[in-house]
């Protein structure tokens, strides 16, 4: 398939582009309906890693791997109990097995945890502390100093466990996920939340059905050499939560990606091509360090990194961010973006993949949408959420991108 770069040839040519998603479609039902949840290290997940590992074999792809030992978490049931009344909760993710009955100490901020006794106590979070999920202590894509003090004062004063209160009405998606943390832990809804803090300080019952088995996590690159050391990366996570088909996150975006091999690898381009299958964005990110582990000297060769994160939502708006280059890339993507009128720029935000190329100074590019809240990590996140036309969109705009990078070096992308 011939690959468009000049904007009246991609005019002329536009029933081409937009006819893609008849590729990208079948990919994204793959994931997201014949699979559907692909947790690191489940059965799934080795079966989307073998398709993509195949995808990127029939397009002639010199493939390598990343990979380490994980857990691969299974779940029986949650029972939470409460003066004998059952409550709704679902087991964290990645949470070990228990079977404890102890009073409990609400914690609405990081000064209450600071100086909370919760020696043979169930922590009860709500408030600031269970606003957001908890990012693992030992997350390799981003951090905050506020989540890692939260781990580390977990670590020291060791509950008996922990129930998170998702204060996200009616959601009960999980607060904390962290293989490395040995506090057998739940969230709750909001709901649930009211009634256990008008009993704070009386015992309940939790037991969780859980075990955790040793697994191995595998992020796939395909590389295209091309005739100097520079290249380009593009990058999908393929990995979901544990109880998400994953249909807008991201299989989206790694369909897209997948597409995108086919439609460029057979091109000649003066630099080289990088596709990247990152297999654990959602919980571990551990693959981001090994990728800057093996690849981290060659880095300073790649002219930009786009990562494809939650794109294409049907009821929502593509967006566009960019970090850590230089004003002429900035206003060489505006002159683009004049033909994607329907793309609209949004502040840069680190919470994927692209970070760990923009913070060793890549320019990078984060392309994903905005529409209907509270679908992503949801048992609902299907495939009637993404449309064909807005995939099309990023496909255009991507392989746009790439052909006008083609004259450009990482020097003139960085400005430096």
């Amino acid at each position: 398939m011939k690959v468009i770069v000049d904007r009246a040839e991609w005019k002329r040519e536009r029933k081409v582009v937009l006819s893609l998603p008849q590729t990208t479609w079948p990919h994204l039902r793959f994931f997201a309906e014949t699979i559907g949840p692909r947790p690191v290290g489940s059965a799934p997940y080795y079966r989307a890693a073998d398709y993509i590992r195949r995808e990127f074999h029939e397009a002639g792809l010199r493939i390598e791997e990343l990979q380490y030992e994980c857990v691969d978490w299974q779940h029986g049931s949650t029972l939470l109990e409460c003066s004998g009344e059952p409550l709704t909760a679902v087991a964290n993710a990645f949470s070990p097995a228990c079977n404890v009955t102890a009073p409990t100490v609400g914690l609405c901020t990081l000064a209450e945890l600071e100086t909370a006794d919760l020696k043979g106590k169930i922590a009860l979070f709500y408030g600031d502390l269970s606003a957001t999920p908890l990012i693992p202590l030992n997350c390799n894509v981003y951090n905050a100093e506020r989540d890692q003090r939260i781990n580390r004062l977990l670590a020291e004063k060791q509950p008996t466990a922990l129930i998170a209160i998702n204060l996200n009405v009616p959601a009960v998606d999980s607060i904390i996920e962290d293989a490395d943390l040995e506090i057998a832990s739940a969230t709750a809804p909001a709901e649930v939340g009211l009634h256990l803090l008008a009993h704070v300080g009386e015992s309940v019952h939790l037991k969780i059905d859980a075990r955790r088995t040793p697994a191995r996590a595998t992020t796939i690159v395909g590389r295209k050499d091309g005739p100097s050391p520079a290249r380009v990366s593009l990058m999908a996570h393929f990995d979901t939560k544990v109880s998400t088909p994953g249909a807008t996150d991201n299989g989206g975006g790694v369909a897209t990606l997948l597409t995108l091999v086919d439609l460029l690898s057979r091109e000649a381009f003066p630099f080289g091509l990088e596709f990247i299958a990152f297999g654990d964005e959602e919980y571990y990110a551990y693959s981001d360090g090994l990728y800057v582990e093996n690849y981290g000297d060659e880095m300073k060769e790649i002219l930009a990194a786009i990562n494809m994160d939650g794109v294409g939502q049907r009821l929502g708006t593509n967006t566009i961010t960019l970090m850590t280059a230089s004003e002429q890339f900035r206003q060489l993507l505006d002159g683009i973006l004049v033909a994607y009128p329907g793309v609209t720029w949004t502040d840069p935000w680190p919470q994927s993949n692209h970070a760990t190329f923009a913070w060793r100074g890549v320019p990078s590019i984060a392309l994903s949408s905005k529409g209907v809240a509270n679908v992503h990590h949801q048992p609902w996140d299907e495939s009637k959420w993404l449309d064909e036309g807005k995939l099309s969109e990023v496909l255009g705009l991507i392989v746009d991108i790439i052909g006008k990078l083609r004259d450009k070096s990482a020097s003139w992308t960085r400005g430096s």
